[in-house]
């Protein structure tokens, strides 16, 4: 009887073999059909763009060289209109104009957007705004941008506030391009963060931009939105802009710790009489990071006035403080670093190393 369920099972499992086996052929074999055919279709695809180079060489070769002179400046043929109706092509060829248009200046790219807006290209990009996903979304911003199209910019505009980033990011970065320090306008109804990358890029944008004015600054600086008043901070520092001091002053005010410090910055780079006044009047009521901060600002725009405040931190019970405070004297007191050996307590820790090592980095 054993024997015979022994038997029984073996043949069960002897099935189960045979039948793995046929299933791990049958896998491979399908696997061997994709790989070529995936190869068949990237060898089609590098073959069609080595066709398609030569068509849209030619035409933008004409583009660059067209004259006012000419209608249209160039000549479509009938092979160049059969494939602009493949969307595959209408795709590559706006590529290639946007990598020749980064790659040019003067004449040559404002008849390459010429050549993208005869062709219709950029209703393609334009269709991108609409798709589910968001790089096409992105990348057909980046394409209206980089081509000038400017009559797109209320899609475009909506996408400020798009609840994927990046998205948002290039919808931003297209206003700016656009209408420069004015394409800002998307701060007034921003509801996302603006990441520190971001602020960056815009400013990088601004390089060559003067406003008229600085009244929207003013309203940013009162923004809800916590980001919006670190940008326009950075703002008010990147074109030194003294109009705004007293909106910067009362942002010292303002809960978030990022916001004060990048006010601190600021206050760096555009002090006034009272400001360091100012600071010392919110110096007790912050943490230890801002007022090491506060210190630090005050090493940089403060003056004898701020000596007795600064004698008193020497006695507080944190070290770091202590450290700044006698720093900063070193600063601003008239013995500089003498006074510093003047005090009851010179020979004695943590006083002996912090001297020490201020006397160092004076002399260095």
């Amino acid at each position: 009887m054993q024997g015979l369920l022994f038997a029984f099972f073996l043949r069960i499992d002897s099935h189960r073999l045979m039948s793995m086996i046929y299933l791990c052929l049958i896998l491979l074999v399908l696997l061997s059909i994709s790989i070529v055919c995936f190869t068949m279709y990237k060898k089609r695809i590098e073959s069609n763009k080595k066709l398609w180079q030569q068509s849209i060489a030619q035409i933008i070769g004409q583009a660059i060289f067209f004259t006012d002179e000419e209608d249209d400046g160039v000549n479509i043929t009938y092979k160049i209109e059969m494939l602009l109706q493949r969307s595959g092509f209408r795709n590559y060829v706006i590529n290639e104009l946007i990598e020749a248009k980064k790659n040019l200046s003067g004449l040559s790219t404002l008849n390459l957007k010429k050549l993208y807006e005869i062709l219709e290209l950029d209703k393609d990009s334009c269709k991108k705004l609409n798709s589910i996903k968001w790089h096409i979304k992105a990348k057909g911003i980046q394409e209206l941008a980089i081509m000038e199209q400017v009559k797109h910019v209320k899609k475009i505009f909506k996408l400020t506030n798009n609840p994927n980033e990046l998205v948002r990011n290039e919808a931003q970065c297209a206003l700016v391009s656009f209408y420069g320090f004015s394409g800002l306008r998307f701060l007034n109804v921003i509801m996302y963060p603006i990441s520190q990358w971001q602020q960056i890029q815009l400013l990088n944008k601004l390089n060559d931009v003067i406003p008229n004015n600085f009244d929207a600054v003013k309203k940013w600086l009162q923004s809800a939105n916590e980001s919006v008043i670190i940008f326009a901070l950075k703002l008010a520092s990147f074109y030194n802009c003294n109009d705004v001091y007293n909106e910067v002053i009362n942002c010292l005010q303002n809960p978030c710790l990022r916001v004060k410090l990048n006010v601190l910055q600021y206050l760096k780079k555009m002090p006034q009489e009272d400001t360091a006044d100012q600071l010392i009047g919110n110096y007790s009521f912050e943490n230890k990071r801002y007022k090491l901060a506060i210190i630090d600002t005050l090493k940089e725009i403060g003056s004898e006035k701020q000596i007795s405040f600064l004698l008193k931190q020497l006695h507080h019970k944190d070290d770091d403080i202590k450290a700044a405070a006698a720093k900063c004297l070193s600063h601003l007191h008239p013995s500089g670093t003498a006074f510093l050996q003047t005090h009851l307590f010179a020979d004695e820790d943590p006083w002996k190393a912090i001297f020490l090592q201020i006397k160092n980095e004076r002399a260095a």
